[in-house]
């Protein structure tokens, strides 16, 4: 047995070189949700913009079902419009998804984390937005 053989087998099996994510998968997720976060704060832009689209179809809303309690009807186009406004505003957030798939296949491909945090951790960094979106 050579020196370099009892080397090279003793890094085969040593579990720091051979498992694939070096952090568990709960630590990824609390990564992953951290960054999200992080970046969702620092669009200003984007989120004064989804700030003013909430008040601006609040306004609207609530101007043209003015006093219209009592038709079932006027429920029907509140909801309506509501979902309309809400698909309006999901069509905002289709670009940054493609714009990311670039740093998504980077990381997966560097093992930072397994794919299941990625989608999770977004999905839980955008709980935010979405509670403001539907309290506007």
């Amino acid at each position: 047995s050579y020196p370099l053989e009892e080397t090279v087998n003793g890094i085969i099996h040593d579990r720091q070189y051979t498992k694939r994510y070096s952090n568990s998968g709960f630590a990824s997720l609390m990564l992953v949700i951290q960054h999200e976060y992080l970046l969702w704060l620092r669009d200003k832009f984007r989120l004064y913009a989804r700030l003013i689209q909430g008040l601006v179809m609040g306004v609207v809303v609530g101007t043209v079902f003015y006093q219209q309690a009592d038709d079932p009807i006027s429920g029907i186009g509140v909801i309506f419009q509501s979902l309309l406004f809400m698909s309006l505003a999901g069509l905002s957030r289709v670009m940054p998804q493609i714009d990311s798939r670039g740093v998504f296949y980077k990381h997966q491909d560097a093992n930072f984390f397994p794919t299941w945090t990625f989608v999770l951790g977004r999905s839980i960094a955008n709980i935010p937005s979405s509670i403001i979106d539907a309290v506007l």
